[in-house]
């Protein structure tokens, strides 16, 4: 092959994996191969904020991303989204568009963490007999929301094989919630993070306990990303979390994002980093967002201040 016609064969490709399309309150887009990103938002009601020609907002849509991988033999959806309620067709629009790519494999659903916003669509497959949950069991120790008999409970660490090479490992980052977990896609340095790390506006931390909990969870999954046999290539290392459109300034996260969340930890010890207020009409707790590089949390400054006062 020549490398004129290589390079026309690299450039198709990589638009393939670019195009999107859209149904009812849905954009899809492949990502990589047999990779999809869903959003619960359109050309509509587009992501994020949108400002009208005054700098007024005119709408506010914090979509919340699913992914779908889609092996030889089986599927595994990651997350639900929000509840939509703006399109009437969102369960249809939904269930057609994963059945679509998922055809006659085995069908997976997990989800990142126990809110809302990442299980909203569950009464579109909860009664749906080709719909099999594999669950994080300590984030939903105790939580009667799944079908008995088609969900299977797992232990942090476990995987799932879908057939083909790929095969998604699992591991927690607990602090924006008790047991977040991880999906990295092995070989192919992709992880699908929910919310644990944020998705490039802040990561959320709802206590001062959080915060410690989360230092722990950050230096626990360096360890883990650049322990050699868990196959991540860390220059090639691409995070998609839980809402992507916040990204959109930072562009696609990478592990530098995450070494970015351990600094930023280290350099709020000596209360020398960025600050910025945050206003929240529902959590008053969360007012302050700390920043470092590509990082930011959000958090609370008089706990800022008597975390850099203690360590």
């Amino acid at each position: 092959m020549s490398r004129l016609v290589l390079l026309i064969f690299i450039l198709l490709s990589s638009s393939v994996f670019a195009q999107s399309i859209q149904k009812g309150p849905y954009t899809v887009t492949e990502i990589a191969k047999s990779v999809y990103h869903f959003e619960d938002g359109n050309d509509s009601n587009p992501p994020g904020l949108v400002l009208n020609d005054d700098g007024q907002m005119k709408s506010m849509n914090n979509c919340s991303d699913m992914y779908l991988i889609v092996g030889t033999e089986k599927a595994l959806l990651i997350d639900l989204s929000n509840t939509v309620k703006w399109d009437s067709t969102a369960t249809e629009s939904l269930r057609l568009l994963v059945y679509e790519r998922v055809g006659d494999k085995k069908f997976y659903i997990t989800i990142t963490h126990n809110h809302g916003d990442h299980l909203g669509m569950l009464p579109a497959f909860v009664d749906d007999e080709n719909a099999s949950f594999w669950i994080p069991k300590e984030e939903f120790k105790g939580k009667d929301i799944f079908p008995v008999g088609r969900t299977t409970f797992f232990p942090e660490n476990a995987s799932i094989d879908l057939g083909g090479g790929f095969v998604i490992n699992t591991t927690e980052v607990p602090g924006h919630t008790a047991h977040s977990t991880l999906f990295f896609l092995k070989d192919k340095d992709l992880v699908f993070s929910g919310d644990a790390n944020g998705s490039g506006t802040g990561v959320w931390l709802f206590n001062e306990e959080s915060f410690y909990t989360y230092k722990a969870a950050i230096n626990k999954l360096i360890a883990y990303i650049e322990n050699p046999a868990n196959h991540i290539d860390l220059e090639k290392l691409r995070i998609h979390g839980g809402h992507a459109w916040q990204s959109a300034e930072l562009g696609q996260l990478t592990s530098q994002y995450i070494y970015d969340m351990q600094t930023l930890m280290q350099e709020m010890a000596k209360g020398q980093v960025k600050t910025e207020p945050m206003s929240s009409s529902f959590l008053k707790f969360l007012d302050t967002n700390f920043k470092y590089g590509t990082a930011t949390i959000t958090w609370n400054k008089e706990a800022a201040e008597r975390y850099s006062n203690s360590d």
